[in-house]
């Protein structure tokens, strides 16, 4: 099934605007849903996330990668600057099928082996997922089977045309879409595609963080400082803002670190 779209021109690259087509009702996709995937590579103490794929229930796109991230050279944290960036919305139809897709090949039950967490070539996978009352990060690495090779060959099946995550898998992918934007190069211009998303949905923490991370790179020291405002004030309103296991890892320690790449005055 191939995706027709209106192409419309935004500071910086092109965003594709859908066309309804007269869906009939559907719980599908819920309005909660949220697809999140990130290519990780590994160097030294730090994790870079060189790639990533986000698509929500509007069916808008943000496909970026990232080769210049920020390094705390304290810790080595490590954030994405995603200077090389594609927006696009999919037609409704096309956000249907791919949010029944990924939950039809069972991803609300999958179970990840610990033996393919750790990575074993300096590079890996995140996949993050939400529906309904359901929600869900895989980690990965090594070459994919089962029902994570499925679910990335459904997920590489709507990126903008030539590109791919580095990864081996054992499923072909079949591009589903047409007349998707090529990712455009500039950290101006993806900048200001990224104010455009968090005027849209300013809780988006993803966004957040990723327009936060521009402007520190191309030096916009007060609106960066005023991002990192609004993350500590998102965090402090989520009632579990944890990490994960590591009890380190809190929303202050990671403000302290975020705010490490703040432009000089």
């Amino acid at each position: 099934m191939l995706c027709k779209r209106l192409l419309i021109a935004i500071p910086g690259l092109l965003l594709a605007a859908c066309v309804g087509d007269g869906l009939s009702p559907s719980v599908w996709p819920p309005p909660n849903f949220r697809l999140l995937v990130e290519e990780l590579r590994w160097e030294g103490r730090s994790v870079h996330v060189v790639r990533r794929f986000q698509v929500d229930a509007e069916g808008t796109v943000i496909y970026g990668t990232s080769s210049q991230p920020l390094i705390d050279s304290a810790t080595g944290g490590s954030w994405p600057v995603f200077d090389r960036l594609s927006v696009y919305r999919l037609e409704p139809k096309c956000v249907r099928a791919l949010a029944r897709r990924i939950a039809g090949i069972g991803i609300g039950e999958l179970v990840i082996p610990a033996s393919s967490i750790e990575p074993e070539s300096g590079s890996g996978l995140v996949v993050r997922w939400r529906a309904f009352e359901q929600q869900r990060d895989l980690p990965s690495s090594g070459r994919l089977r089962g029902q994570m090779a499925e679910i990335m060959a459904t997920v590489s099946a709507h990126l903008p045309e030539g590109e791919s995550f580095q990864i081996e898998m054992s499923k072909p992918v079949v591009t589903v879409l047409r007349g998707v934007p090529a990712p455009v190069e500039g950290a101006e211009g993806a900048l200001a595609a990224y104010r455009q998303r968090l005027d849209v949905n300013p809780g988006d923490e993803e966004v957040l963080l990723a327009t936060y991370a521009l402007a520190c790179f191309v030096g916009e020291r007060s609106e960066a400082k005023r991002l990192l405002e609004q993350w500590t004030e998102l965090k402090a309103r989520q009632p579990n803002p944890g990490f994960g296991d590591n009890p380190e890892d809190t929303p202050q320690a990671r403000a302290k670190v975020l705010a490490r790449f703040l432009p000089q005055i």
